[in-house]
């Protein structure tokens, strides 16, 4: 559904998301309405429809547009060997880091203990579909290494670890700190890549 690029569409999305954004500060994402969610960015509901399916599919759509940058920007910079696999993999779980961080809030909501656990499993999904991507191309995996299976530990382990560090009110750990201890977690072939 979010296919059309007609610049209207596109605004329409944009308003959605923003105010996804919006309601996810104040409210639990299990509470939200497809109602309320339009009502907020200015849309009727057959206009939300047009676009998503619930607004677990908006959210999942709001953090789709982050794994897309952040797996491009891996790809990118793996092909073309200007940095090390560790430094493209740390420059992508920071860029990842830092998103949630500058929306503690909100992330905390979808990503922690008490996220509903359809739209974690979906955001993983969405994660794991991203990395698969990024994993397929290496020339560096071992032939051994299913794409797949690794996508889904690596989606699985960085959002387990972030949620948990969304979770408490002030964490003791740093964002650059967070990043370096997923760092440290990573296979290694994907460190060398």
């Amino acid at each position: 559904m979010t296919e059309n690029t007609d610049p209207r569409a596109l605004r329409t999305r944009e308003k959605l998301v923003s105010a996804f954004h919006d309601a996810i500060t104040e409210s639990d994402p299990r509470q939200m309405t497809v109602s309320a969610l339009a009502r907020a960015a200015g849309v009727n509901r057959t206009s939300f429809y047009e676009h998503f399916a619930s607004p677990e599919d908006l959210a999942i759509h709001a953090l789709s547009e982050l794994f897309d940058v952040v797996s491009n920007a891996d790809i990118a910079l793996r092909s073309e060997h200007t940095v090390s696999g560790a430094e493209a993999s740390r420059r992508a779980l920071h860029e990842i880091v830092a998103f949630v961080g500058e929306r503690r809030d909100s992330y905390a909501r979808l990503l922690g203990p008490g996220a509903a656990p359809q739209l974690v499993r979906a955001v993983a999904e969405a994660f794991t579909e991203r990395t698969v991507l990024a994993l397929e191309p290496m020339d560096v995996r071992p032939p051994a290494a299913d794409p797949r299976v690794t996508a889904q530990f690596l989606a699985g382990g960085v959002l387990g670890v972030v949620g948990a560090w969304l979770a408490g009110p002030a964490p003791a750990t740093s964002p650059d700190q967070l990043v370096e201890a997923l760092v440290q977690c990573l296979p290694g072939w994907l460190l060398d890549g």
